[in-house]
């Protein structure tokens, strides 16, 4: 049996009370996987094609992802906040907070009054998880049961309490510390017309990370240390970032956290993460990316166009630019690197004007892609800047970029550190 079905496999004929051949599932499996049909509805639809039951699946709150159904969980009732909404032009009363167990902490709303009080232990069976402003949420619906238990549950502090580099998304309840580096106002317009929110950059001891704070309070302010408590944790272009609103508490602490500039991290290391803020990478270019070099873009929406048509915009005078798609790698790892047309400029030594001349006088702005690639090829670079996870993988698009001087001593030192020998080798 292949391994990656494995574990599903085993699962549906948990689930069923007749015996049925492994190959039959798996055959029946892989097909519904063809089909993209989503593994956990593909799961249940099996169980119920060969009779059996729907079971319930078990599951700890870190583990919880958008559209699992029928999930099962122990958890305590954290916050609890009574609200009523309008559905279908009728008055219904809902319940909504967050729930904690020993691995982390999740929103959920509870559509019908199971009698819940913070402080609860339940256990609760057939919840399913929706898309609620891109985060996970519980969702407890006619099918559900909720129990309560007569016990305590222990709730690890650490998962409220988090460095910045641990945000990840779809955290609620997040308590951090950090002292506010930058922070500017900005207008937005929604749906209740226009709000003024801040956009900053909070530093603590190890990393720096983004922030939005949708209340305006005296506390933010550049060069305050604060501690923020009941925030919550949203990617923006894969970057995770703290959302601080009205249900959350500042607190400005009378000290100030010492922000240490980032040092080079493994790319084996930073893309097990989600992303990551003004991190430095270093590694050789192993390739230069077709896309680089002179390129066209949208005088309006600054897309790469061809033909001076934007998909957006129509017939469009193209604005020209430069940039640089690569790949570099590390040793350890390999991810994508993209370079502005300053930075590109800084590199290859070619200005944009120039790069209008090479391709005018080939005929083809590939002219340009070419000098760029026989430039950069094989060149040791290090970059800094954030990196993101997306639907082409992982990119680090850089803020800055430079050749290092470091010494062959040092290197030696970081290949002996990379083989596993210690500081005093």
């Amino acid at each position: 049996m292949e391994d990656e079905f494995a574990p599903h496999v085993d699962e549906i004929k948990r689930a069923l009370d007749s015996e049925i051949d492994e190959n039959s599932i798996l055959a029946d499996l892989k097909k519904l996987i063809e089909f993209r049909v989503p593994i956990e509805e593909a799961k249940r639809s099996l169980i119920k094609k060969y009779g059996g039951a729907d079971k319930s699946i078990v599951r700890k709150l870190c583990d919880i992802k958008i559209s699992d159904r029928n999930i099962e969980f122990t958890a305590q009732v954290m916050e609890l906040t009574r609200k009523t909404i309008n559905s279908n032009t009728i008055e219904k009363t809902i319940f909504s907070g967050i729930l904690g167990d020993e691995t982390a902490a999740r929103s959920f709303t509870a559509w019908h009054d199971f009698e819940l009080n913070a402080g609860d232990v339940v256990h609760i069976t057939s919840a399913y998880v929706r898309n609620w402003q891109d985060r996970p949420e519980i969702n407890f619906g006619n099918k559900s049961k909720v129990t309560k238990l007569n016990t305590t549950l222990t709730i690890n502090p650490e998962i409220l309490q988090k460095k910045l580099a641990e945000l990840r998304d779809g955290d609620v309840n997040v308590n951090a510390a950090f002292t506010i580096l930058s922070i500017e106002p900005r207008e937005i317009i929604t749906k209740d017309g226009s709000k003024k929110i801040l956009n900053g950059i909070g530093a603590d001891d190890k990393t720096k990370a983004p922030f939005t704070s949708w209340v305006l309070l005296p506390e933010l302010v550049t060069g305050n240390t604060i501690d923020v408590k009941n925030a919550y944790v949203r990617s923006f272009r894969g970057v995770p970032t703290l959302h601080i609103n009205e249900n959350s508490k500042i607190t400005k602490l009378e000290k100030t956290i010492e922000f240490k500039e980032p040092k080079k991290v493994m790319i084996r290391d930073i893309i097990e993460s989600e992303g990551a803020f003004d991190v430095v990478i270093e590694g050789n270019i192993l390739s230069v990316r077709p896309g680089s070099g002179l390129i066209a873009r949208c005088p309006e929406c600054f897309r790469v166009i061809q033909k001076s048509m934007c998909r957006v915009h129509g017939k469009v005078d193209e604005k020209m630019d430069m940039r640089v798609k690569s790949i570099i790698d590390d040793g350890t790892g390999s991810m994508s690197l993209v370079l502005n047309a300053e930075l590109t400029q800084a590199l290859c030594g070619i200005t944009i004007e120039q790069a209008k001349e090479i391709a005018k006088a080939a005929m083809t702005t590939a002219a340009v892609e070419e000098e760029v690639r026989k430039k950069l090829l094989g060149k040791l670079l290090k970059a800094r800047g954030n990196m993101s996870k997306g639907e082409f993988g992982v990119s680090l698009v850089a803020s800055k970029v430079w050749e290092p001087v470091d010494t062959g001593e040092e290197k030696a030192k970081e290949l002996l550190l990379r083989a596993g020998y210690g500081k005093d080798t």
